[in-house]
């Protein structure tokens, strides 16, 4: 495995269900607003995180968003906004979430669990802080969310993947994966194909490929050391298949496996 990563489907330490059902309720009610009051702007998501901390005794709403998921904000920034209570002045900037972001979709910026990253975790950086989506080819999308996991023996220094499939919200998000290093995925019809690093070999990762029922999130076939699935037919699919050599070389070679049969 890579690191101390669980077994596809483990459980998940942190943070508690609690803290994370809170956390989507909130973002989806973000997500319902017509407009969004801007308190700041950030170039990194630290001092963005410590702004909204800052504000906390008086403003509990406060949180931290990407400008590039604001209809009308260039991207690469972190603003930290709050909901508008009333007709915003003239000069206040505003953020309108925009279509298929995580704003928009009611998804976490900055999972609750970020907040427990030791101040001196100097590895970490702003990518491994903040959760993706990415919208899929025929329907849905994939939210990787990114969180903090303590383990003072971890080599990832307590970096974890989920990932998740979605079709329109937060709300309607089923878990595909609860620790996924490095994924890759495809999409056809009802499926969902997902590549995870699962160990190391020669500094090398390799790989697990499952392919899941879209409608259910159940694995209905599994492949060890292949990576970058791609779907071919409706009972087909193609991926690197992964080995290491005797100089400790990784060696892909194009693979075509057959995931279901025909009923």
């Amino acid at each position: 495995m890579v690191g101390n990563a669980k077994k596809a489907g483990g459980k998940e330490r942190s943070p508690t269900p609690l803290a994370l059902a809170l956390s989507l309720l909130f973002w989806a009610c973000l997500a319902q607003a017509a407009e969004l009051a801007i308190v700041s702007t950030h170039r990194a998501i630290l001092p963005a995180m410590k702004a909204v901390a800052a504000l906390r005794p008086t403003s509990s709403e406060a949180t931290v968003v990407a400008s590039g998921d604001c209809a009308t904000s260039r991207a690469g920034l972190y603003l930290v906004v709050r909901p508008s209570r009333s007709k915003p002045a003239a000069n206040l900037r505003t953020c309108t979430p925009k279509h298929g972001t995580r704003l928009a979709l009611g998804i976490p910026l900055i999972d609750p669990s970020i907040a427990s990253v030791p101040a001196n975790s100097v590895n970490w950086t702003d990518e491994d802080r903040i959760s993706s989506v990415v919208k899929l080819p025929t329907i849905g999308y994939v939210w990787i969310r990114r969180r903090y996991e303590s383990d003072t023996e971890d080599p990832r220094e307590g970096r974890r993947e989920s990932v998740f499939f979605l079709l329109s919200s937060s709300k309607d998000a089923v878990r595909l994966d609860a620790d996924c290093t490095n994924p890759t995925f495809a999409q056809r019809d009802g499926w969902i194909a997902l590549s995870c690093a699962r160990e190391l070999a020669a500094d090398h990762m390799l790989h697990e490929l499952r392919v899941f029922e879209q409608a259910t999130a159940k694995a209905i076939f599994t492949a060890a050391r292949c990576r970058e699935p791609r779907f071919e037919t409706a009972e087909e699919l193609s991926c690197q298949a992964e080995s290491v050599d005797a100089d400790g070389r990784l060696q892909l070679a194009a693979k075509r496996l057959r995931f279901r049969h025909q009923m």
